[in-house]
């Protein structure tokens, strides 16, 4: 992937606690807003480049670090990584070439009507 050659696509991961406040996440937290606003600047700057830009949210993950943030919650309602990886896929194939600036949130993610990954 690179500008000279026309083509690329970076996905970005980022997370709810970029857009929502949660207490003691906060410097994860600014992270991820932080990302998803670099995702829409660098969008617009390699606009016309080939090279698009997205950010995914996977929303509650079975994690270690949700496990140890959040030990009183049932980590069964968590969504392991093979349960988003859809968005992930079709965001980096060709079908997904108008993409690019957005925040796409994974869980409850479908592929765009008439369009494959």
């Amino acid at each position: 992937m690179s500008r000279s050659s026309g083509s690329g696509v970076i996905v970005n991961v980022s997370s709810d606690a970029g857009v929502v406040g949660y207490p003691t996440w906060g410097a994860y937290g600014v992270s991820k807003a932080a990302l998803d606003h670099l995702t829409r600047t660098w969008a617009a700057e390699l606009e016309g480049t080939g090279v698009r830009i997205v950010s995914v949210d996977p929303g509650n993950m079975d994690t270690a670090m949700h496990r140890a943030a959040e030990p009183e919650e049932d980590p069964s309602q968590w969504a392991r990584p093979a349960d988003v990886v859809e968005p992930f896929v079709w965001l980096a194939s060709d079908a997904a070439a108008a993409t690019s600036g957005q925040r796409v949130e994974a869980q409850g993610f479908a592929v765009p009507a008439g369009e494959t990954r």
